[in-house]
């Protein structure tokens, strides 16, 4: 793959509405093929939140007003 070139990337569309509660909804991230586990992405009410596999705590937390911003 040529260099500077992203080797994952993720696309989703849901076409109906669903709650979100307070733990929100996990998402495992894996690396091409499911050969390694990256981490967890949780999305929140709070905002989006990135954990590291093996980590205990989220390394950061995007808020919804932030993202807005983008």
């Amino acid at each position: 793959m040529a260099k500077g070139k992203p080797s994952s990337w993720a696309d989703v569309s849901i076409k109906e509405g669903f709650s979100i509660g307070k733990s929100g909804i996990e998402i495992k991230i894996w690396k091409k093929y499911g050969k390694k586990h990256l981490g967890y992405i949780t999305i929140s009410i709070g905002g989006i939140r990135w954990t590291p596999y093996g980590k205990q705590k989220a390394k950061r937390l995007i808020t919804w007003k932030a993202l807005s911003k983008f």
